[in-house]
């Protein structure tokens, strides 16, 4: 009986560690393949268009360089003041955020940095469980030690979720204001950052119908 217990253990643990170096791999694989070819798809816009029915707008993807810099800046100062800094984590506010969650019984603060936001919206879903934060840490580790940090914050660019079917700050520039990001000015740049906190329900139009928006244009306003 306990030779019989102890197997089944063994290939349980054996399946166990098979799945993450399958994991691992993959993301690993991609992350490398990613420094040099741009996703044709993501599972968050997968996700986005087979169950909630999105629209797929025509995407245009920009090169970190043609992205000014005061834009980059913006969105680095609102969004992971420490990117340049941190290995994927600001460990800090892990913690506050997990001590918060605990108090309110779900998943209701996240910690997320700039890094982590891209492992989830490129590798895996926006969905808030304890499973898809223990794959995404995963993937920041391996995405930190395969990417450099322009890379990834040209792929958060160009592939983060700015409203309903749209991804990527020019996809963004063109459909809200009809203008490259290039060109866009300080006020539209504000705005359009400020509602990533939630690109699905606000826009730049109606960003001061939510608190933490208006909260972010605020401290825009105030710094830049």
């Amino acid at each position: 009986f306990l030779k019989r217990r102890r197997s089944i253990w063994l290939r349980i643990i054996r399946f166990i560690v098979i799945i993450h170096l399958c994991f691992w791999g993959i993301v690993a694989f991609f992350s490398l393949l990613y420094n040099f070819v741009n996703p044709p798809v993501t599972p968050l816009m997968l996700q986005r268009y087979l169950v909630r029915g999105y629209p797929l707008h025509k995407r245009y993807y920009v090169p970190l360089e043609q992205i000014p810099e005061r834009t980059q800046n913006m969105l680095i100062a609102i969004e992971d003041g420490n990117f340049y800094k941190h290995f994927g984590f600001e460990w800090k506010m892990v913690k506050e955020a997990y001590q918060r969650n605990k108090k309110a019984g779900k998943i209701r603060f996240g910690a997320s940095t700039i890094s982590n936001q891209l492992a989830r919206t490129i590798f895996l879903t926006t969905n808030r469980s304890y499973l898809r934060k223990y794959l995404e840490i995963q993937a920041t580790v391996i995405m930190e030690i395969c990417m450099s940090k322009k890379r990834m914050l040209e792929l958060y660019f160009n592939y983060v979720e700015w409203g309903k079917g749209i991804y990527g700050i020019e996809t963004a520039s063109r459909y809200y204001y009809g203008k490259s990001c290039s060109s866009l000015s300080r006020n539209q740049e504000m705005k359009l950052i400020s509602i990533l906190t939630n690109p699905v329900r606000y826009t730049p139009q109606t960003y001061y119908k939510s608190p933490s928006a208006r909260q972010r244009y605020n401290l825009l306003q105030r710094y830049f």
